[in-house]
């Protein structure tokens, strides 16, 4: 998997857009309704800035182990 495709699938579209949602949800509770607009840009920039932090910062944590070479593959029996 691709370095891009892991930030957006897992960073943008998993943590981004929970967070997104969660503060957008929390500011149309707390503040006068701006429209619709106003609240799909927010919830759209949101998840795409933390998105990206949280994918970038997690890949290496995801993919730091190196692969052994030769792999360890089981013996058959």
């Amino acid at each position: 998997m691709g370095k891009l495709r892991y930030i957006m699938i897992f960073g943008v579209l998993g943590y981004g857009l929970a967070y997104g949602v969660a503060i957008t949800v929390a500011d149309l509770l707390e503040f006068p309704f701006h429209g619709w607009v106003f609240a799909i840009a927010k919830l759209v920039l949101l998840s795409a800035l933390f998105g990206c932090f949280y994918g970038a910062r997690t890949w290496t944590e995801a993919f730091s182990d190196p692969v052994p070479f030769p792999p360890d593959y089981l013996l058959p029996k």
